[in-house]
């Protein structure tokens, strides 16, 4: 079982939970009862409920909202909810990440021909889907994949969607303090924000 400990190692919320994530904007996501038929809701650090266990999926808060499912993996779709368990986007999307600068990755069209966009707080479609991949915005870029039959390959797009480091690396990670570490040929080095490889590949 989960529960929670302060910096003392003492019990601030004793163990009662099958599964606990971490903190997030002063919530938290929680787990009770079995993988199958378990449910996820959400406690603040007194271990006070704020919202119930009602979800078979729950992502933590961002930017005050949370990306939440009911159904299984295979028929279930997310949408968001705010910090007061109120579903303010609806559940249409295969799959979703958290908000980040203002957008939000999901996968719509069904995981067979459905592809990654961005859409907004208002659940608006801002970046269409067209993306194998997309992750979440940092720095104004977010890292998205495009496949052919021959290759998968990383590059980064802008808030318009349009790509403005072209897809090349064979993986790519968040721009952080203006840099952002990826590989290709198997080797790892880091570029800044015009492409330009500013150390490695090694």
């Amino acid at each position: 079982m989960y529960g929670n400990i302060d910096k003392t190692g003492d019990f601030v919320i004793r163990p009662q939970f099958d599964w606990a994530g971490t903190f997030s904007e002063g919530l938290q996501t929680i787990h009770i009862g079995g993988w199958e038929t378990g449910k996820y809701g959400y406690i603040d650090k007194t271990g006070k409920y704020i919202i119930e266990p009602e979800f078979d999926a729950a992502e933590s808060f961002s930017e005050d909202l949370a990306a939440v499912r009911i159904g299984d993996w295979e028929t279930g779709k997310y949408g968001y909810i705010d910090k007061t368990g109120e579903l303010v986007i609806d559940q249409q999307f295969d799959a979703s990440f958290p908000f980040s600068e203002g957008l939000a990755s999901v996968h719509i069209g069904g995981w067979a021909t459905g592809k990654f966009g961005f859409i907004d707080k208002t659940g608006g479609i801002i970046i269409e889907p067209r993306f194998a991949m997309a992750l979440p915005f940092s720095e104004g870029l977010a890292e998205i994949r495009i496949d052919t039959e021959e290759t998968e390959k990383w590059g980064y797009i802008d808030k318009t969607g349009s790509i403005v480091i072209e897809p090349q690396y064979d993986g790519a990670s968040p721009f952080s303090n203006g840099l952002a570490e990826v590989s290709i040929h198997r080797k790892t080095g880091y570029i800044d924000k015009s492409s330009l490889m500013v150390w490695g590949p090694y």
